[in-house]
């Protein structure tokens, strides 16, 4: 699966997010995860002469995969799933989708540190007092061995005797 990072593009840092707690806060990891989602980014012109701007469309549709982060990287899945977790945590990203549910189906996620996002939805402000642990996604339940695991009340042991006189 190949990514859409293209060499001669790039991103502006602005300081109040550099220097922000959240953004210092971020391992390594985090922040390469973090420059992957922003260039998924995609964007075109609105409006015409003085009162042209720049949108992002993609926002809340980007995806890039742990595949993609460990083909890039070299890393390993947890490296990718703690980072994940930390951007949430943080503050920089939201999941807008789940997946996961079959071949191609992919989580989404929408940056909130990126021109367009409002004032009052960029959650990274907010960081020391505030943050999203509650939002990270868990492990789906886990339905292998559930019929054989062990009841309340039963012990191991079985109750008829397995030996016939």
């Amino acid at each position: 699966m190949k990514d859409n990072i293209l060499p001669r593009n790039g991103f502006y840092y602005k300081n109040e997010l550099w220097y922000s707690n959240a953004y210092q806060k971020l391992r390594p990891a985090a922040r390469e995860l973090l420059h992957c989602f922003i260039c998924e980014l995609r964007w075109s012109w609105t409006g015409s002469g003085k009162n042209k701007s720049r949108q992002y469309t993609n926002n809340g549709e980007l995806s890039f995969t742990e595949v993609q982060f460990k083909e890039r990287y070299g890393s390993c899945s947890a490296t990718y799933i703690s980072a994940r977790n930390q951007l949430i945590e943080c503050g920089f990203i939201k999941q807008t989708y789940r997946g996961g549910y079959g071949r191609g189906d992919m989580a989404r996620y929408k940056i909130l540190c990126v021109e367009g996002v409002m004032l009052d939805h960029q959650r990274w402000r907010k960081y020391p007092q505030k943050n999203w642990v509650h939002e990270i996604p868990k492990p789906k339940k886990q339905l292998v061995g559930v019929k054989t695991q062990f009841k309340k009340g039963r012990t191991g042991r079985k109750v008829k005797a397995t030996l016939i006189n």
